[in-house]
């Protein structure tokens, strides 16, 4: 069975705003919002059990102790079974906490910020203008370097994108 967002919001919408309910008034809510736990016989319906695991997989919901398992919220037997369950426990929405790092970086030397890159996860965008490139492959004797960018400034698409100046970028190269 696939998750249904809706459904999932649904179960969840009675622990929003830091709500802490016992598993008891918890069941009772979500049924108030039309979730139908149990089916006549007392088993959990396949809905209802498919997306209580899910939560619980994913940890969404926790008892205060910030554990979850069927047990610790309160379960007492599988959902494969009679539904049975200590309606005392509380429960509550887990929020997913930011992992947050204090790294402790020392340098013994001269670092550029064209050399290094701090922090976590983060994205280096890397700008250059292209009389710089040029300039700097030209100075740096390179010919194969020089070259490969005389055929792209020659690529009438690039030629095209860089306009009039083109052709004094590839003097500079020659």
């Amino acid at each position: 069975m696939k998750i249904d967002q809706e459904y999932l919001v649904k179960l969840l919408s009675p622990l929003d705003d830091g709500n802490i309910l016992t598993l008891s008034a918890y069941l009772s809510e979500v049924e108030k919002l039309g979730v139908i736990v149990c089916e006549s016989n007392k088993k959990p319906t396949e809905m209802f059990d498919v997306h209580l695991n899910y939560m619980i997989s994913k940890k969404m919901i926790s008892n205060m102790a910030g554990q979850s398992d069927l047990k610790s919220l309160g379960f007492l037997s599988p959902l494969s079974g009679e539904l049975s369950f200590l309606g005392h426990v509380k429960i509550m929405k887990t929020e997913k906490e930011e992992t947050t790092s204090n790294s402790h970086f020392t340098f013994n030397g001269p670092v550029t910020t064209q050399q290094a890159q701090f922090g976590n996860d983060n994205i280096q965008n890397i700008t250059i203008n292209m009389q710089e490139l040029v300039e700097k492959v030209a100075a740096s004797g390179d010919k194969e370097a020089k070259g490969m960018l005389m055929k792209l400034l020659e690529n009438p698409t690039v030629s095209g994108v860089i306009g009039v100046g083109v052709s004094r970028l590839i003097g500079m190269l020659s």
